[in-house]
């Protein structure tokens, strides 16, 4: 037998196996489909996070900005 012969019949008797499983598995009605489709009304959706306000800057944080702020202008002139 030749390669070519031998590749042929290997893959015939694979696709007949597939479509053996396919078949079997179609005529299976205790089988599940493979995208399970929910009910559209199993939860109502939770609420979203309640927000923690912005806290404000203190003197200080503002002071430090300005700082850097001002050596930065100073590297960059």
């Amino acid at each position: 037998m030749t390669p070519q012969l031998l590749i042929f019949l290997g893959a015939v008797v694979y696709l007949s196996w597939a479509l053996v499983r396919y078949l079997k598995s179609r005529n299976n009605p205790d089988d599940r489909p493979f995208i399970e489709v929910l009910d559209d009304v199993a939860e109502p959706p939770a609420p979203p996070p309640k927000q923690r306000p912005h806290r404000k800057d203190s003197d200080g944080d503002r002071e430090w900005r300005k700082r850097i702020k001002a050596e930065i202008e100073d590297l960059t002139k």
